[in-house]
């Protein structure tokens, strides 16, 4: 059978055929195109936002609470002798406008000290860089006990509005609260590199460096830190020490620090000489 010839006609139409086809192509395309690019764009979006919701969730400072710091049930924290190492007694804490509850005290022949501090306090720091290692060993060995009271006294002496002795006493709250067993460590960090009276003292981002020096790196203890989260339990447990009267001994109040305490008798000797704090505790001993 012969093949049919094209006219004119039929070949404007094929070209015309073709032509629309590939319009229609194009228009597909471009509708692909369309949905795809939004799409991408909503999914680096939504990445974006996770990542920064990641970073801010896991650095923005903890919200400040009224309760006060776990394991500080008497608005102190207890360290003890455990094998050969201090460790801290595990306390409640004391809750939203609640009240401290002492420790109890035996007559056991042990030494219990007990001292009302304030990690700004240059008086402090000299009493701890003479006594440390003594108070140390005897904790370990278990011939005493520490009881560590932290209060904000000298935010006067810092640059006004800065709160350092505040933020300071709270770097103690926090690590009570969630690293105890670390406390007496960091308590010496802050007292070696503390902060000069008269100027603004330590930003709260070098407190949380010199708690990583001490070999504690916690997440929720520097958001504590950055957040002052235990500020109002601070100044709750200043005022009580400050207002009296203070539990298991015959003193009115704290007028000043250290206040130190063996066996509910304060210790007013020398806070350099290396001999006197230990002759104390054995006349307390003895008597």
């Amino acid at each position: 059978m012969p093949q049919e010839r094209l006219t004119k006609n039929d070949k404007r139409e094929q070209a015309r055929e073709a032509a629309r086809a590939a319009r229609e192509k194009q228009k597909r395309a471009d509708a692909r195109r369309r949905w795809l690019i939004p799409s991408g764009v909503t999914v680096a979006v939504v990445a974006i936002a996770a990542v920064v919701f990641l970073v801010v969730s896991t650095s923005a400072p903890a919200p400040q609470t009224a309760a006060g710091p776990a394991n500080m049930i008497s608005d102190g924290i207890l360290l003890t002798g455990s094998g050969g190492t201090m460790v801290a007694t595990p306390t409640p804490a004391i809750k939203a406008k609640g009240t401290p509850t002492p420790t109890v005290y035996k007559k056991d022949g042990v030494a219990h000290i007990v001292t009302y501090v304030d990690f700004t306090c240059p008086a402090c720091q000299s009493f701890e860089a003479t006594n440390e290692q003594t108070i140390k060993s005897m904790v370990e060995q278990g011939t005493a006990t520490l009881e560590v009271h932290p209060i904000a006294i000298l935010d006067s002496h810092y640059t006004v509005g800065s709160l350092y002795s505040t933020r300071a006493n709270n770097v103690a709250a926090c690590v009570a609260n969630f690293a105890p067993d670390s406390f007496y460590p960091v308590m010496q960090a802050m007292y070696v590199g503390q902060g000069t009276e008269g100027t603004p003292g330590l930003s709260n981002s070098q407190m949380v460096s010199l708690v990583h020096g001490a070999g504690l790196t916690n997440t929720d203890v520097d958001k504590c830190i950055n957040g002052v989260s235990f500020k109002p339990w601070v100044t709750a447990a200043t005022s009580r020490a400050t207002t009296g009267p203070l539990p298991n001994t015959s003193l009115p109040s704290v007028t000043g620090t250290p206040t130190v305490l063996v066996n509910g008798q304060q210790y007013n000797g020398s806070l350099t000489d290396s001999t006197a704090f230990t002759t104390f505790i054995k006349q307390v001993l003895a008597s």
